[in-house]
């Protein structure tokens, strides 16, 4: 390479929202239709279980005076969650949409609005789909965005950069784009969809009878009709469950109600539903498979689920909302928190007593309890002797 190659530009990298080449999904259609998995019906549960309990955390901004840190209510991102941060959508509305666009397409983008101060007004949501990525020379992203009346004109392509949105990703592979969980498990979203298509598939062609009639003698073409069409009209439809009387040595024989193939499609499927909520990090018991769940683990498993897949996910809201909201400045003396701490913690009554234990020996004042539980210190607190300020 010669001296005059270093200044050279270099073409700019442009990376599509959906690498499925690469990732060998020659089922999943063309792009910008439904992935399959996604409308399943432990998908949609999976994604709705993280996106609504993350939704559900309280947001709150702190601001550093030396060890002390206070919540600021006056920040303009305070504003944006008390107020809503658009004007269709509240904040658990918009957190809800960007944590599920996100688990489902493995990004989530809105674009930050300002004043003429610079100062946070709007988080406006863009529909991943309407997005191309860039990546420019040196590090440099470029969104461009196609608009769809909500946030520009049909039509048009608008560019921004980096400093003017807010990017929520899942786990990338180069650090820009990020993959749905789903489609890094595309041998359990095949499954899924093939057991899914194959059990509807025996349901619609399905043309095993629920029983027998038998005689001792041999029935007449005639005679065997005429019996079908009387055993039906009493006994099938809305007499269903009605007890028969049968004659002359008639008899019934009901066969079995689920047969080998149908117990190993359903077994199939179970395995299928609960190896997406794998994917996706979900206790199988906050989806709806209850086949291990008890009134003594569900807590345990809730916190489980908060400890594991929740705070990854709040904690990277909480990264993001500082790099793409807070200022250099700002990102040394104020502070981001999405507060997990009432889905971490366990019996309020114990940790209540704990903390009176706590401050009755002398470890912890009412303030650092206070700190604990998420709340701003009091200004001036009576020591449990009655004596000075704590």
């Amino acid at each position: 390479m010669g001296f005059a190659d270093l200044f050279r530009r270099r073409p700019a990298e442009t990376r599509s929202n959906e690498t499925l080449a690469a990732l060998g999904a020659h089922w999943l259609g063309t792009p910008g239709t439904r992935f399959p998995a996604e409308q399943l019906a432990v998908t949609a549960a999976c994604v709705a279980v993280i996106s609504g309990q993350l939704a559900g955390l309280p947001v709150r901004v702190y601001h550093f005076e030396g060890n002390t840190r206070h919540e600021t209510p006056s920040h303009p991102l305070a504003r944006l969650v008390r107020r809503g941060p658009n004007p269709w959508q509240s904040w658990p509305d918009f957190v809800e949409w960007m944590a599920a666009s996100a688990l489902l397409h493995g990004n989530a983008l809105a674009e930050i609005v300002a004043d003429r101060s610079g100062r946070v007004v709007e988080l406006r949501p863009i529909r991943w789909g309407l997005v191309r990525v860039e990546l420019v020379t040196p590090g440099r992203v470029i969104y461009h965005v196609t608009g769809d009346d909500l946030s520009a004109p049909m039509g048009t392509t608008r560019r921004l950069l980096a400093s003017e949105v807010l990017h929520l990703k899942a786990r990338t592979d180069d650090g820009v784009i990020g993959v749905a969980p789903l489609r890094r498990a595309m041998a359990a979203a095949a499954h899924a969809v093939e057991t899914d298509a194959h059990s509807k598939s025996m349901w619609r062609n399905s043309d095993r009878p629920s029983g027998v009639l038998m005689h001792e003698k041999n029935l007449s073409a005639g005679a065997a009709e005429r019996l079908k069409e009387s055993f039906v009209s009493r006994y099938g439809g809305e007499n269903r469950g009605a007890p028969a009387v049968l004659e002359e040595g008639l008899k019934f024989e009901a066969f079995p109600t689920i047969s080998p193939e149908d117990a190993e499609i359903l077994a199939a499927r179970r395995f299928s539903t609960e190896e997406i909520a794998r994917a996706f990090g979900v206790p199988a018991p906050l989806v709806g498979i209850l086949d291990h769940a008890s009134f003594t683990n569900s807590e345990t498993l809730l916190r489980h689920f908060a400890q594991s897949t929740l705070a990854h996910w709040a904690r990277k809201l909480e990264t993001e909302l500082s790099r793409s909201i807070l200022t250099e400045q700002e990102r040394e003396t104020y502070e981001i928190d999405v507060d997990l701490s009432g889905l971490l913690r366990g019996d309020h009554a114990a940790r209540w007593a704990a903390h009176k234990i706590a401050i009755d020996a002398g470890v912890l004042t009412i303030n650092e309890v206070r700190e604990v539980e998420g709340w701003s210190p009091l200004a001036k607190v009576a020591s449990p002797e009655g004596e000075g300020a704590v």
